[in-house]
């Protein structure tokens, strides 16, 4: 695959087995993947499927036992740490809890300006430059640079991470269960501003979670898990219009689908009329 390829990366034959003999547990067990430029590839499974540590063997933050791995026309698989660093700039991951993602000592300005001091990008002005310009994308106010990540909302610590992971100019994000541990307002905000930084830099998602509605919203093509191994692999209209797995089939008719913004919007107008809404609302803007 060259590095004009319409796929970033193909993931071919994935294994990754935890423990031995009786106790051996085959998390991923001969996954392959393609995701194409610009593209989201959404993952699904339940907890214990494999789909988090299939994400963290693409990027080798796990090694796995076996299998190839090619991002951008590079093999990436069976290399030495230090061979594959150069491409740790472009694959980035974003993580499921927002606050447990940010160091408590660290400014949310220090914690976006480390990646890039870490790979020595700009000098000290250049960098708080690039820190206010990358509040301002992910709806923060940069004034409040120098406040620490307790300070905010869930919402908007997961926010700043966003803000952290493209701090570095990646082609290509993880999101592991990104916006499972938020409110279901907040994580429309979330999932519009995935999607709007997508369109704006080209960026290319694989997207891990357990909740169909947001992954049907969210994805390109579905990749459904089950301990370990792939179920189906198709692109999202087809597995949501026509399953063929009965695990599938359960899982969608288990979940409800991912509420529109004029949804969210008429629920909101409700409580207010109801005199309950008042404090529900600010949140979800200040989500």
């Amino acid at each position: 695959m060259s590095a004009n390829s319409e796929y970033i990366l193909e993931a071919t034959d994935i294994r990754k087995t935890f423990g031995k003999g009786a106790r051996a547990v085959k998390a991923v067990d001969g996954i392959s993947v393609k995701i194409k430029r610009g593209k989201t590839l959404g993952i699904l499974g339940e907890s214990g499927s494999g789909k988090s540590t299939l994400g963290r063997c693409i990027l080798r933050l796990i090694e796995p036992d076996s299998g190839t791995i090619v991002f951008d026309g590079k093999t990436i698989s069976g290399i030495s740490q230090a061979r594959f660093r150069p491409n740790r700039r472009n694959m980035q991951m974003i993580f499921q809890n927002p606050f447990s993602s940010l160091n408590p000592k660290m400014s949310i300005g220090e914690a976006i300006e480390d990646p890039m001091k870490i790979w020595g990008l700009g000098d000290k002005e250049a960098r708080r430059k690039r820190v206010r310009e990358l509040l301002e994308m992910v709806g923060i106010n940069p004034r409040r640079s120098g406040a620490f990540p307790y300070e905010f909302s869930g919402g908007q610590q997961q926010r700043i991470n966003i803000a952290r992971a493209l701090s570095l100019d990646p082609k290509f994000i993880v999101c592991d269960e990104a916006v499972s541990a938020l409110d279901v307002s907040i994580q429309t905000q979330i999932v519009n501003l995935l999607m709007d930084l997508q369109k704006q830099l080209g960026l290319t998602y694989l997207f891990i979670s357990h909740n169909l509605g947001v992954v049907e919203y969210l994805a390109d093509d579905v990749l459904i898990m089950q301990h370990g191994k792939l179920v189906e692999y198709a692109s999202t209209e087809e597995i949501f219009k026509n399953p063929r797995s009965e695990y599938t089939k359960n899982l969608i008719a288990s979940v409800p689908a991912m509420p529109t913004p004029e949804q969210l919007a008429a629920k909101e107008a409700e409580k207010i009329a109801r005199g309950k809404g008042g404090s529900s609302a600010r949140t979800a803007v200040a989500g």
